[in-house]
């Protein structure tokens, strides 16, 4: 009652000789197709050329080439951040060194740069069209179509993830260069185009069927991104000053053994926007300093904002002597004092410096909070906190105590 005989007609030894062969002479076309299928071109029609930072210099000559041939008028260069050899490298990133290299082959048009922050380590082609678009809204060109300049197999996944991202019915073309790093016709000859080819097929196609971003939240990581690479360059720059022995505010005996500040981690939560309120009603005062010095100072408004659901405020000064002598100064000066301080940061507070608001609005980040320079070396003579600036808080952002 469960079960019944079935017959079935299964191959012979010349039936499965015939399938075998169908098998390895598909595989085998399949094989040989399978770089021209990832690397198909589609019509260029555009007047701005987008190139992908990352392709070698033979082919951005290519591509400069087929600019000038082709009287393009507008040129974009794309880039991922460099992940190597970051501290000896003058670029920080590909589209930088591409328009470098690409200055040096005699270009003398302008070149716009779309590039993704370093934070961004997944995903980077989409990460990279997204901030195409978003930079493409600021530019605001004439045209709204492009075409995309890349090299091979990569081409394909590359045309389909900036449709993804430009989903706005716009036309891309695509300008396919020869992967110079193996034959084409014979990819599957070499380790390399084996790896490239068959990784990128797998890519396409993953891309195709399970990658479905979501464009708000790419660009939010990249305009976080760009926010924490602005405050690691502020402390690189830092860094590379303590370490020079004609500008570093160490005594000379202790450059040899600097290793870098310590900060707190980089934290968007102390990046504030704060109401400013002009007050230059008090009159100038000396500040007092750690030594004998006393600068004249003014009381040039008030920062008031709200930080954990708790409204602060500091009062901001300009810098009457140094204004004397440097006439064009447009910077105010913001000494505090929180509970951090003679624990993890530096007993007599840290400063932060300001642009004079040309509203009544301003923008303060602590995580820009840097030392007064005695905490380095006794040398300094160093303003001290005035009383108004101490913060019932903890200020955990900026630079750390010193040793």
């Amino acid at each position: 009652m469960l079960f019944r005989r079935k017959f079935i007609y299964v191959p012979t030894f010349f039936g499965w000789l015939l399938i075998i062969c169908i098998l390895i002479t598909g595989a085998y076309l399949s094989l040989r197709h399978t770089y021209s299928f990832l690397a198909a071109s589609k019509p260029a029609k555009s007047k701005i050329l987008v190139l992908e930072g990352w392709i070698d210099e033979k082919c951005v000559q290519n591509a400069i080439d087929l600019y000038r041939a082709n009287g393009y008028e507008y040129l974009v260069v794309t880039g991922v951040p460099i992940t190597q050899w970051t501290y000896s490298s003058p670029f920080s990133n590909m589209a930088d060194a591409t328009a470098g290299s690409i200055r040096r082959m005699y270009f003398k048009d302008s070149i716009y740069k779309a590039i993704v922050p370093s934070a961004v380590l997944r995903d980077r082609t989409y990460s990279t069209a997204v901030a195409l678009k978003m930079n493409m809204e600021k530019w605001n060109f004439p045209y709204k179509d492009f075409d995309l300049y890349t090299v091979g197999a990569h081409a394909r996944r590359s045309y389909l993830v900036y449709k993804k991202a430009f989903n706005d019915g716009r036309y891309i073309g695509l300008i396919v260069d020869t992967d110079p790093s193996f034959e084409p016709e014979d990819w599957y000859n070499t380790s390399r185009g084996f790896r490239i080819v068959l990784s990128e097929l797998i890519s396409y196609f993953y891309s195709l069927l399970f990658f479905h971003p979501d464009e708000e939240q790419f660009k939010k990581l990249i305009t976080d991104g760009f926010y924490f690479d602005k405050i690691q360059q502020v402390r690189l720059d830092t860094d590379n000053e303590f370490a020079d022995i004609r500008q570093s505010p160490l005594d000379s005996v202790n450059v040899p053994e600097f290793s870098g500040l310590k900060y707190y981690p980089i934290d968007p939560s102390y990046l504030v926007k704060a109401a400013f309120t002009v007050d230059t009603t008090s009159p100038p005062f000396e500040m007092q300093t750690s030594k004998t010095r006393r600068p004249m100072y003014r009381k040039y408004g008030l920062i008031k904002f709200t930080l954990r659901d708790t409204s602060f405020v500091l009062a901001a000064y300009q810098n009457l002597d140094y204004l004397k002598t440097h006439p064009d100064y447009k910077e105010l000066f913001v000494p505090f004092k929180d509970k951090t301080n003679g624990k993890t940061t530096y007993g007599a507070g840290r400063y932060l410096d300001i642009p004079i608001p040309a509203t009544d609005s301003v923008v303060i980040d602590f995580n820009l909070a840097y030392n007064p320079y005695c905490a380095y070396a006794e040398r300094w003579s160093c303003p001290l906190t005035p009383m108004e600036n101490y913060l019932e808080t903890r200020i955990e952002a900026g630079v750390l105590n010193y040793h």
